[in-house]
């Protein structure tokens, strides 16, 4: 792995969705790793590093999460309300969030913006399209965008300036 790899984490539950995205990354031309996870559940698991993600040692925070809205245990919404709740007005502790998903109901789009996605993205059908979509969304999120720079610790002292 390549010292400063750009992780990407997909909440993806469809195997066929994952194949594919998994197909669209391998021929994007950008260069990341891919961690995946299959349910809600599981999303906060390994941004937290805890329940099967705590024996392995935290896992890396990814550069970006793609989240699927229609997943089980937690639907994507449900996830983008912890993470809410737990970042507070801290945008910077977890990384954006781009839902990737096959709705394009109002209250979805809606809802997903509410709770803090950066972007709403609805999958299309085609593997053409798909595979587009993927490229461009992996180009702009890890190479286009500038993040915000990590924050520091407030000084104590005018000695430590």
């Amino acid at each position: 792995m390549a010292m400063f790899e750009k992780v990407v984490l997909l909440a993806e539950d469809d195997p066929g969705h994952e194949a594919m995205f998994r197909h669209a990354v391998s021929h994007s031309g950008v260069s990341c790793r891919l961690e995946v996870v299959h349910d809600g559940t599981e999303v906060i698991e390994y941004l937290f590093g805890v329940g099967a993600y705590k024996e392995a040692g935290a896992p890396p925070m990814p550069d970006l999460l793609l989240l699927d809205l229609k997943m089980p245990k937690m639907d994507g919404l449900q996830v983008l309300q912890v993470l809410r709740r737990v970042r507070g007005e801290d945008r910077l502790r977890f990384p954006p969030v781009v839902v990737l998903t096959s709705s394009d109901m109002d209250e979805d789009v809606a809802g997903a913006y509410r709770w803090g996605a950066q972007s709403y993205i609805r999958k299309p059908l085609d593997l053409d399209g798909y595979s587009e979509a993927v490229r461009e969304t992996l180009r702009y999120w890890l190479g286009l965008n500038r993040p915000a720079p990590p924050q520091r610790a407030p000084l104590q002292h005018a000695s430590d300036i």
